[in-house]
């Protein structure tokens, strides 16, 4: 970052004008805190960029390789291990594996480093419900629905959205609101429980998640040559109110604004998980979706390796992939020859990494975009002032750029427990994902506290007192942006191209389904899994 003041960064980063948070900013600037500044590694993908290219010393052979150990990849595996299928390794470039669904550990709770629930799978989401009830979070009851223990289901009080200067139940804004606001709530709610009951011919959704279930007519179809905000102003729906709620689904879920969404994007994020006229129930645990990728990862068990970086794929004789791969800590490299490779990772990375890579991961690689994030875990010593509605799992301030925080230790907390951990989270949405990108990766670690101590002061006016350390993660490439066209349009066709395998090597990603979600990027692992077990001849039952 370029040398500025502590106001101008908060005015930058936050969007806030108001002088308590700018004299905020610049209060938490004079103080330290303890913690820590992680992210992704980029030394190795630099050192690539720059011709990094090293040597196998020794050479062995793998049935199925997969490359990325996030959810998409860790499905990959999970599927692969419940068809009997044994002889795979998994390869993660970081040290610790889930992506964007990690999670971290203190001495006060466990704690997720990005995603943090999912919803209660609806029917079609069969994969997700197999893996909860074989987690032993879901249970079949007679009648084929799923029922779920209270343990993992949020508990009330769920959420509050802080405004002015006090705490209000819900997300949607409603004090101050006025008739005019609220009779746009009302028609925006029954235009979305319209469209959730879109059906085709055959009785299937035109939304869903996962997105591959999903049957759009026409009508749905259209909604995504047009971004978010021109069908909400084609509507009449200019509330500040209404379209602050509506941004903040996109950015929670998307890292986009209203301009940069999808209209169809946005309303699927209303749509798919209505089940009836109420939105599915969330499921949570203190460390967020790391909990199914631990579970996920024991499947992998000792095949999963991390630390490990794939620096170069080519198709090989015979339809085989030779991959070469480095050990950061050995520092030696060493060549596995693989009938099968399912490459779990981004296109922009997959684009360095394949030697000739199809001209559909080029493209693929120029043309989604991904938005940077911001997240940090607040070890708190004692829980800080509050006024209005109590604690709530999520909590959110209106006017801010932030999501505002998840309470980590919500779902085992006691009346008179007083330390505890909160998630806060800083999308980056500007039009220039890679500025987004160079901003974030140079901002320092007490830069990265001052926003956060900032942003809460608002609504916790001793919140820096209250803070025993701030551990902070900066996601250089956390989702990929769904913007127009990528459902119906150009990146629509793109995106299938991108999933097709070619040879012996098989692709699974997020950034292929338009949607960051977990249900999405186990759909793609499964996906992928499934094409391997069906060129060998071992794919029994389909689990899509």
């Amino acid at each position: 970052m370029l040398s500025v003041t502590r106001r101008e960064l908060c005015a930058y980063f936050l969007g806030a004008a108001s002088m308590p948070l700018m004299a905020a900013c610049e209060r938490a600037g004079s103080r330290t805190f303890d913690g820590a500044l992680l992210g992704q590694d980029h030394t190795l993908g630099h050192k690539l960029r720059d011709g990094f290219a090293p040597v196998p010393a020794s050479r062995r052979r793998v049935a199925v390789v997969i490359v990325g150990a996030g959810a998409a990849g860790l499905s990959a595996a999970w599927r692969l291990e419940r068809a009997g299928l044994r002889d795979f390794e998994l390869l993660e470039l970081e040290q610790v594996m889930g992506g964007t669904a990690r999670s971290g550990e203190n001495s006060i709770s466990r704690y997720p480093w990005a995603a943090h629930y999912v919803p209660c799978p609806l029917p079609h989401a069969r994969t997700l419900r197999r893996l909860l009830v074989e987690l032993g979070v879901a249970r079949e009851n007679g009648e084929g629905e799923l029922v779920y223990p209270e343990t993992a289901l949020v508990r009330a009080p769920q959420e509050r959205l802080f405004v002015a200067d006090r705490w209000y139940e819900g997300l949607y804004p409603h004090a101050g609101a006025s008739r005019d606001d609220l009779a746009q709530l009302e028609r925006f709610e029954a235009e979305i429980a319209r469209l959730a009951a879109v059906r085709d011919t055959g009785g299937a959704p035109g939304f869903t998640v996962p997105s591959a279930y999903s049957r759009p007519n026409s009508e749905l179809l259209q909604l995504d040559g047009q971004s978010f905000a021109e069908w909400c102003a084609a509507h009449g729906f200019n509330s500040p109110r209404l379209r602050f709620y509506l941004e903040y689904g996109t950015r929670d879920d998307m890292g986009t604004t209203l301009d940069q969404t999808s209209a169809y994007a946005g309303l699927h994020y209303h749509c798919a998980r209505l089940d009836g006229r109420e939105p599915s129930a969330f499921l949570t645990w203190p460390e967020g979706n790391g909990r199914l990728i631990q579970h996920l990862a024991a499947c992998a068990g000792p095949r999963l390796r991390t630390g490990v970086a794939v620096t170069r794929a080519h198709a090989a004789d015979g339809g085989k992939v030779e991959l070469t791969c480095y050990d950061a800590a050995s520092g030696r490299a060493e060549l596995i020859e693989a009938e099968h490779v399912v490459f779990a990772m981004p296109q922009a990375w997959l684009a360095r990494v394949l030697e000739d890579p199809p001209a559909q991961v080029l493209d693929a690689a120029r043309e989604l975009q991904t938005s940077a994030w911001l997240v940090a875990n607040i070890s708190l010593r004692r829980r800080p002032e509050s006024r209005g509605f109590p604690e709530c799992w999520d909590n959110v301030l209106y006017g801010s750029r932030s999501l505002g925080y998840v309470v980590a230790t919500h779902q085992t907390d006691s009346p008179e427990r007083a330390r505890s951990v909160w998630t806060w989270y800083l999308p980056h949405c500007g039009a220039d994902p890679k500025r987004d990108r160079r901003e974030l990766l140079g901002l320092s670690f007490d830069e990265c506290a001052a926003l956060v101590v900032a942003d809460l002061t608002r609504a916790h006016p001793n919140i820096a007192d209250c803070i025993e350390r701030i551990d902070v993660f900066r996601w250089g490439h956390a989702m990929v942006r769904p913007v127009p066209g990528m459902f119906a349009g150009a990146l629509a066709s793109l995106r299938e191209r991108a999933q097709q395998p070619v040879g012996g090597m098989h692709f699974a990603h997020t950034e292929l389904s338009g949607l960051a979600l977990f249900e999405e990027a186990q759909w793609q692992g499964v996906r992928a899994a499934e094409e391997v077990l069906r060129a060998k001849d071992q794919l029994r039952e389909s689990f899509l």
